[in-house]
């Protein structure tokens, strides 16, 4: 019993924070819904486990939790690809931004007018 307070806890927690970054414009709202999809997803399995067992059922896996756990697998691997591509694309961003800002200041050194005498 304990155990579901703490997890409808965390989940409310969740979709708060969730609401909170699409005001923020953090997030956009396709996102927000389909988090706040596994929000109260989460809320429901907790309240009524026995959706987890016929869903795994209809999956042909044993047990509702192994059902659960595989689908966070899965969507873990998703989101850490997801992270290392946006990663990746950051990288490439700031290798042009530095590569760009390198050479205006080659040219800018270069040229004569800017040249001092000392």
């Amino acid at each position: 019993m304990l155990i579901q307070i703490l997890l409808i806890l965390g989940f409310v927690l969740a979709f708060a924070v969730t609401w909170r970054r699409f005001r923020q414009n953090v997030i956009s709202i396709s996102e927000a819904l389909l988090w706040s999809l596994l929000w109260l997803s989460g809320i429901a399995v907790t309240l009524i486990p026995k959706i987890t067992e016929r869903l795994a059922s209809l999956f042909g896996v044993g047990r509702g939790v192994d059902l659960v756990l595989y689908l966070a697998v899965a969507i873990q691997f998703f989101l850490i690809f997801k992270l290392f591509i946006l990663n990746e694309q950051t990288e490439r961003k700031i290798t042009n931004l530095v590569e760009r800002e390198a050479l205006s200041q080659i040219k800018k050194d270069s040229d004569p007018k800017n040249q001092s005498i000392v």
